[in-house]
């Protein structure tokens, strides 16, 4: 368990070359490492699994995350491996099931006149791999699930892995997932202080979703797609408590219950051809070796405590949200760069009270993002699966806004743009405002200490 004053732990803290501890090395996780590798902070990455094998289908990445991409030079080589985001369709299955009838098409291309960039669409696993290749490997250790942590306010934290071993650093960010055991361990020893919010302690909201998709083209036999397309299926069944047992607490991106998808569920029709065609989820499954097809149940929480002592919260671990939206891995990176601006300022002299004013930093400035989002995702998965007659209601007004009402939403949301503020800042792009980022006191000091 964690305990602010636990005297076992005799690591002793360097206030001016800080060790952070990374638990996870998912999205944000790697994200995070590349930012303190290019800030000069020593950092090590725990990651539960024995191999590093990402999973999922498509995923995507907005428009706003481009400037902070390419100010880490990645830019490039992500658009080698991805595909432009122009749209989206959206469907509903005739009464009697016998053919599909669209709703409405959705055109997101101003987005890319307005920002500068336009979003993008990959195969998650090569997002995960080009992360991964601009982490020096040695700082990635493998099998080792956190299992407990003790945090001291004078002498560091202390993480124990379900390895066996032991490791000490000066700051703990926990970016392991919606089941997180860094969470799990801070909030137990917080629940026995008593400064727990009671809100914290309750579980997660499950919605009961089936997410199926494939990370590998669809076979060509068996639909006809153009170049390098990807699919994914979601369906939105309402929402249930979680269920008790370890295996759906340590429920991810995998494969391992594909077994268990429901008859009527295999039935499903969705659209994936270059003309009016559709196929199945059994297409689907047919289609696709067993270990690219992914199946999981997933989680909505967005929790209000995000740090305390010398740990932190970041991703899933903090706000898990539905993916329709889209939100999920953007979130994830957008925490990384705000906590690594926080933590680069206060590097040469991390006492204990400045890393705590760091992480409220960071936490003020995510918090209401992430909450505006996990509710954007929310809406978003009713408006695009959702299954009510209130859903089918609110699809009609959300597809029939005019052009210019669509353009301003997309133009507020795509105005956060956040960068590193240790690293020269990619040129301004498009026609739209950004909102202000407050500038690095330590980075323009020395910078003109360098001029």
């Amino acid at each position: 368990m964690s305990d602010l004053n636990n005297p076992s732990i005799h690591y002793a803290p360097n206030p001016s070359n800080p060790k952070v501890i990374i638990a996870g090395a998912g999205l944000g996780g790697l994200t995070l490492a590349i930012l303190l590798e290019k800030a000069s902070i020593d950092y090590e990455i725990l990651e539960r699994a024995t191999v590093l094998k990402p999973l999922g289908s498509a995923t995507s990445l907005a428009s706003n995350m481009m400037p902070l991409l390419e100010q880490l030079g990645l830019l490039d080589e992500l658009k080698g491996i991805s595909l432009e985001g122009k749209g989206f369709s959206v469907y509903r299955e005739s009464p009697g099931g016998e053919s599909l009838e669209l709703l409405t098409k959705s055109d997101t291309s101003a987005a890319k006149e307005i920002s500068g960039y336009a979003s993008i669409v990959m195969s998650r696993p090569d997002l995960h791999a080009l992360l991964l290749s601009h982490v020096p490997p040695h700082k990635v250790h493998l099998g080792k699930r956190v299992l407990s942590i003790s945090q001291s306010n004078e002498n560091g934290v202390l993480v124990r892995t379900s390895d066996g071993s032991t490791h000490e650093c000066d700051i703990l960010v926990g970016c392991d997932g919606a089941y997180s055991g860094v969470r799990q361990s801070l909030y137990k020893s917080m629940k026995k202080e008593g400064c727990l919010p009671n809100s914290d302690g309750e579980d997660m909201k499950v919605c009961h979703m089936s997410i199926l998709g494939t990370s590998n083209p669809i076979d060509p036999s068996i639909v006809p797609l153009s170049k390098d397309g990807f699919a994914r299926c979601d369906i939105v069944l309402g929402y249930k408590k979680p269920h008790s047992s370890d295996a759906f607490r340590s429920s991810d991106w995998g494969s391992e219950s594909n077994g268990s998808i429901q008859e009527d569920w295999r039935t499903f029709k969705f659209p994936l051809g270059l003309d009016d065609s559709y196929i199945t989820i059994d297409d689907l499954i047919n289609s696709t070796e067993s270990d690219n097809v992914t199946k999981v149940m997933l989680e909505e929480k967005l929790y209000t405590t995000w740090h305390h002592g010398r740990t932190v919260l970041m991703g899933d671990a903090c706000h898990k949200m539905l993916p329709n939206a889209g939100r999920g891995a953007v979130n994830a990176m957008f925490d990384a760069v705000i906590l690594a601006n926080s933590l680069y300022e206060i590097a040469k002299d991390a006492t204990y009270p400045n890393i705590r004013s760091a992480f409220k930093e960071y936490y003020d400035e995510r918090f209401p993002h992430a909450k505006a989002d996990l509710e954007s995702s929310r809406k978003m998965a009713s408006l695009l699966s959702g299954q009510t007659w209130s859903d089918n209601v609110m699809r009609k007004i959300a597809f029939n806004l005019t052009p210019t009402s669509m353009a301003a939403s997309i133009a507020k949301t795509i105005a956060y743009r956040p960068q590193a503020s240790f690293l020269p800042k990619a040129e301004y792009r498009g026609s739209g405002r950004v909102d202000p980022q407050k500038e690095s006191k330590r980075y323009l000091q020395e910078k003109a200490i360098a001029i």
